[in-house]
């Protein structure tokens, strides 16, 4: 298919609220101009018609994005997001399945455990005794407009469609709008439907470096590379990666200034990437993402006993919710599913432990799931096993179910549309502190 056709595709006016209904509808933030998802569904035909129509035609222009901070903690800046308004967003997922579609035989996407199963392949082959892990300073910030450009012509040469990006990606973040507002001249607002594919783009020739470096297995997730090697030729691997990165305007930690971001070490002392912590032959969880998997689990009794009217079964809900994590919005929702490639059962039976000390400690009368079955239930039934919720598979009558039951719903008089908004909105509120998977939860 051509570009503009494809593009034209992405932009009809049905596909666009189809987009609204499955990606937009149920979510409660709001742009810089307030409206929300509410008050768009009266204008979804005016609206969507102008999007496509300014699209289509190259005029389009994209909203200034609302700032939000996110903490990383203590002593550390926070994380930079932007949120678009609701038409705005509409447009950013349909310009996104453009993009993946043109670029799907040049950048691939795959999920974090899926990388760590690759990891634990290749180490098991005992071909490299050593690794180097280098993770990239303020990734997306530094993005270079006109080299990410040239990455885009190589299959996107219809200027329209490029100025339609570039708005996107100039449009300024802030937290309150005013008329002196500058656009943004360099990298790529985090947190838009198209923040992701845009990096991978930009990376490409990265990419292809990485897979053809000798007697090595490389492995880049956004802005964190593992590299398995021989130790003699590490430094000369790594800091030929680190001048590569530089040449599309990126910095690197130093492994040696920067070893709590960057490392080179032999395999045998142990290493962590993307959460997971190789020690020997045990894999399992890095210490920080445990402990704050219990401090959510000791937060969801600690908010059950401060309630007016504490209700045991909601608590055990929530619990297993947290245990067992879930299907939702067609992902992969939880922590076992991001760390389904751990072997360190003793892990499972700690965890396990803790929640039963926490029922005791707060003197609560319930029986949540187990971390010991859920974990094989995930890794070994996935499609099949129904201790795991999946709640993309409920009818209207178990969506009625949960909200009378665990969220004291009186839902006489409510259509079935309506009590699936209710349901949407109130299971988002819940698995938002999840792990999300990146990619649709398929085959």
């Amino acid at each position: 298919m051509k570009v503009q056709d494809q593009f034209n595709k992405e932009f009809e006016v049905d596909n666009l609220k189809e987009l609204f209904t499955d990606y937009v509808v149920y979510s409660g933030a709001t742009g810089i101009d307030n409206l929300n998802q509410y008050a768009f569904r009266k204008q979804l035909d005016s609206q969507t018609e102008i999007l496509s129509r300014k699209a289509k035609d190259g005029s389009y222009q994209f909203t200034k994005y609302k700032l939000k901070l996110i903490s990383k903690g203590r002593n550390k800046v926070p994380r930079e997001i932007s949120i678009p308004t609701v038409r705005d967003r509409i447009a950013l997922k349909a310009m996104c399945r453009f993009l993946q579609e043109r670029f799907k035989s040049a950048v691939e996407f795959k999920l974090p455990q899926n990388v760590i199963k690759e990891v634990k392949s290749d180490i098991d082959t005992q071909q490299y005794d050593s690794y180097i892990k280098l993770d990239v300073s303020n990734f997306y910030p530094s993005i270079k407009h006109d080299i990410l450009l040239k990455q885009l012509r190589k299959r996107v040469r219809i200027k329209p469609i490029l100025d339609f990006i570039t708005s996107a990606i100039c449009s300024p973040t802030v937290s309150v709008s005013r008329p002196n507002d500058e656009p943004t001249e360099l990298g790529i607002p985090q947190g838009l439907a198209i923040s992701n594919i845009l990096a991978a783009i930009y990376l490409q020739n990265i990419d292809k470096y990485l897979s053809t470096i000798p007697n090595a297995k490389c492995y880049r997730y956004v802005d964190d590379v593992l590299i398995l090697c021989q130790q003699h030729e590490s430094k000369q691997i790594a800091d030929e990666v680190i001048r590569k990165f530089k040449d599309v305007g990126l910095t690197v930690h130093c492994p040696t200034k920067s070893p709590e971001k960057s490392k080179i070490d032999t395999i045998r002392n142990g290493f962590d990437y993307l959460g997971y912590d190789f020690r020997a032959d045990i894999i399992s969880a890095r210490n920080g993402t445990i402990e704050n998997l219990k401090s959510s689990l000791a937060g969801i009794f600690t908010s059950h006993k401060h309630v007016n009217s504490p209700r045991p079964e909601f608590l055990e809900w929530r619990l297993n919710l947290r245990i067992t994590g879930c299907i939702f919005e067609n992902k992969s929702k939880g922590w076992l599913f991001f760390f389904s490639e751990i072997n360190d059962e003793q892990l499972l039976h700690r965890l396990d432990h803790y929640v039963s000390k926490l029922c005791k400690r707060f003197d609560v009368n319930v029986v949540p799931k187990k971390f010991v079955r859920s974990f094989k239930e995930i890794t070994h039934r996935k499609y099949e096993t129904t201790y795991v919720p999946n709640f993309d598979d409920y009818d209207t009558a178990k969506m009625s179910e949960v909200l009378i039951k665990y969220f004291g719903y009186e839902l006489k008089g409510l259509s079935a549309t309506e009590i699936k908004y209710e349901f949407h909105k109130k299971i988002g509120s819940q698995v938002k502190d999840l792990e999300v998977d990146i990619k649709d939860f398929s085959y």
